[in-house]
């Protein structure tokens, strides 16, 4: 019986000892029913918010990581933009045949660069391609430009071409959504941001101010994927092409000016549920914060009792043996 009763101790003493370890390290109490005076409604409530407000926290992050590098590759994408503006609109009908080969060089150059920054992933999604994050957003340059040349038919007349061009990029059924554009046609992605607030994310490549920019680099470039185009034509289409590609600013301009707003709106409600995560977490500590001294005392006098106990069990160990030997 004697021996059950120093086993009985020895478990709650162990128990205690692990207990106030565990408040010293993590700094709150073990028993949260009791630190919450038996009614733990508050404390609960508390809690729960946090860890919604925790999910929330890794939705903003993950928001704020697309929106941003969204608005960089769209400043990427304005920047080749504006630099083929400003070599287009230097070509003119007397300009030499060099002039207007380095311009459709240098044209069909940048209109790779844009696809491409189109066709940016972060991580294993597509930026630009809608809900069908999966899909590269536009097909190659190559295959567009190859589809639109078959559009214009050979025809070298200047308005038929801008005509073909301009069919192809606006028309529903024209080649641009058929083929050149890879994405979901759909609702936007949407972001659960917090109980009433989603974004919808992004701008797709179907976009009317991305889809301006890029049918004024088709229209510099188709010229030099053309048989028997005169000088004068190619010089024409190379400048009709920048000043598309000019009047597209304003357009662009809009497109940017959405993800800023979606990069205020999330910042507004990360930092107001940053400031919320720091008034709950204030008051949890106040119902579960341990006393550091308390609990330091309470855990002196558990190891000791712990001792004694050791102690004590040792001593009788030894009558018992005695009392055997005899």
């Amino acid at each position: 019986m004697q021996h059950f009763h120093l086993q009985r101790n020895n478990t709650a003493l162990k128990t205690a000892l692990n207990s106030l370890t565990g408040q010293l390290s993590s700094g709150e109490v073990s028993d949260k029913v009791k630190a919450s005076g038996g009614d733990t409604t508050r404390f609960n409530a508390i809690d729960n918010r946090l860890k919604v407000l925790d999910s929330f926290s890794q939705s903003i992050k993950e928001t704020q990581q697309t929106l941003s590098t969204t608005q960089v590759l769209l400043d990427n994408f304005d920047s080749k933009r504006d630099a083929m503006t400003g070599s287009l609109l230097l070509v003119i009908p007397d300009s030499s045949d060099f002039q207007i080969e380095e311009a459709s060089r240098a044209a069909r150059n940048s209109f790779d660069g844009l696809v491409s920054t189109l066709n940016t992933r972060l991580g294993d999604e597509s930026l630009f391609s809608g809900t069908a994050v999966s899909q590269a957003a536009l097909t190659s340059p190559a295959v567009m430009l190859a589809d639109i040349v078959t559009q214009i038919g050979g025809s070298t007349d200047f308005n038929v071409i801008t005509a073909t061009v301009d069919t192809w990029f606006d028309d529903p059924a024209g080649g641009f959504l058929t083929l050149g554009y890879q994405g979901d046609l759909g609702e936007k992605p949407e972001r659960h941001l917090d109980n009433d607030t989603r974004i919808k994310l992004g701008v797709r490549a179907d976009d009317a101010g991305i889809k301006a920019v890029l049918k004024g680099a088709v229209l510099a470039v188709v010229g030099q994927e053309l048989l028997g185009l005169d000088k004068r034509t190619q010089a024409a289409l190379l400048f009709e092409g920048g000043l598309q590609l000019q009047s597209a600013a304003d357009d662009l301009a809009q497109v940017k000016g959405r993800i800023g707003h979606f990069e205020g709106e999330v910042e507004r409600i990360a930092i107001s549920q940053s400031s919320e995560i720091s008034a709950l977490s204030m008051a949890r500590n106040l119902i579960t914060q341990a006393d550091p001294f308390e609990v330091a005392t309470e855990l002196k006098a558990v190891q000791l009792q712990l001792e004694t106990h050791y102690a004590m069990t040792a001593r009788l160990s030894r009558l018992s043996l005695v009392e055997y030997l005899r």
